[in-house]
């Protein structure tokens, strides 16, 4: 017998398709395909205390992606990345040996980021291939785009709207591409994901959600786990320059597949956020638990969005983390500033983890073009070490 990847069933079925369009109807045109363009360019700076050397490096993102519209909802598409290192590779990129260095986990190398073919109608769409998948907040899956590699999933995803107010969405995966590269051993890891996502919304006002996501990784059994857990949001405008929401989660998790650990932790946050005129704040906690000094797991997470832009918090460690934050933003025409300050903690116990101010400038020239500016500072206490990082990026869409 013979087995093709997703990837490559994808590329089958869009050829199918066009050949099914063009005996369905000779007549029917097909639009040209859709060529985007994105090159980001990023200088990472990061100095952490233990490591002999501070890191230094500039890499340049550029990625090429091709859309092909069929008739009768079809469509296919394909996406390329090259990430470049430009100058001397003065950085752990993961894979390079380089450990007097701090860690950037950008090495360099070209990459398939998206092939898959699509079937979409008004209340439902198919895709079948190699896609990014964001699911909700991105908490739990997400696909890491702050990274110059992209985390994909080598995936079948459904989507339907059930009702108006009523949607689902359910994605079964066998691969996950991540953020390392293909030339790492820890680039792809084979899986067996099931993750399914309903969102309920009777108003404006109101959001519910509900989530199952079974995660069994082959390459990686110790983070292999089943998460179920509800989120909600309810958002409240108070007059044309006036907002706010207030969001909630919980979730349950235990082990799963071939993990040899037993364990059930739990996970909850809560957020509130204020907008008056060009002005924002927030504030929040969020905690990760721990069983049997076993961490609550979230290995397919944009990790980058939560604790902290430092990123000391990757792994959760053994007696969890509760992150008590503040957020203060400004937002005038094209420029837009956020701050945040974190108190890190273990969940489990009395650790004082530490703590962490983040910074984040951006300025959008135009549609196409945008500058950023970023700095995270950790201050240690009884966990990790002290690290600052800095950012300077631009990127280009066209």
């Amino acid at each position: 017998m013979r087995y093709y990847s997703l990837p490559a069933l994808a590329v089958m079925a869009a050829c199918t398709s066009v050949s099914v369009c063009a005996a369905d109807t000779a007549s029917s045109a097909v639009a040209a395909p859709e060529l985007k363009m994105l090159f980001r360019y990023r200088l990472e700076a990061v100095d952490q205390q233990g490591l002999a050397e501070n890191a230094w490096a500039n890499t340049l993102l550029s990625r090429f992606s091709l859309t092909q519209k069929f008739s009768h909802g079809w469509s296919a598409g394909g996406e390329f990345d090259y990430v470049a290192a430009i100058g001397d590779k003065n950085y752990n990129d993961s894979i390079n040996g380089k450990t007097a260095y701090p860690v950037v986990a950008d090495p360099a190398g070209a990459d398939l980021n998206q092939a898959f073919v699509q079937y979409q109608s008004d209340s439902q769409s198919l895709k079948i291939g190699r896609q990014r998948i964001n699911l909700a907040n991105e908490r739990f899956v997400g696909g890491v785009g702050w990274r110059q590699n992209e985390q994909t999933f080598d995936a079948v995803r459904y989507q339907a709207s059930l009702s108006s107010d009523l949607k689902l969405d359910y994605s079964y995966s066998s691969k996950v591409n991540r953020v390392f590269g293909s030339k790492s051993p820890q680039g792809d890891w084979s899986s067996d994901l099931h993750l399914l996502d309903l969102r309920y919304q009777p108003s404006s006002n109101h959001q519910l959600g509900a989530f199952v996501y079974q995660m069994e990784f082959d390459d990686a059994p110790l983070v292999s786990n089943q998460t179920i857990g509800l989120d909600y949001q309810y958002s409240q405008v108070l007059s044309e320059s006036s907002r706010y929401t207030l969001y909630g989660s919980y979730a349950r998790q235990q082990e799963a597949g071939d993990n040899p650990n037993s364990y059930d932790a739990d996970y909850w946050t809560l957020e509130a956020n204020f907008w008056l005129g060009a002005w924002q704040s927030g504030l929040g906690v969020e905690v990760l638990g721990s069983d049997n000094s076993i961490g609550f797991s979230t290995p397919l997470a944009t990790l980058h969005k939560f604790q902290g832009f430092a990123d000391k918090f990757l792994t959760t460690p053994a007696n969890g983390v509760e992150d008590k934050y503040l957020k203060l933003g400004y937002k005038l025409d094209q420029l837009e500033l956020v701050a945040f300050y974190h108190w890190l903690d273990a969940a489990e116990g009395e650790a004082d983890y530490g703590k962490e101010l983040d910074l984040q400038l951006s300025y959008s020239l135009n549609a196409q073009h945008t500058v950023l500016l970023k700095y995270a500072d950790y201050q240690a206490n009884s966990l990790h070490t002290d690290t600052s990082k800095f950012w300077l990026q631009w990127l280009a869409k066209y």
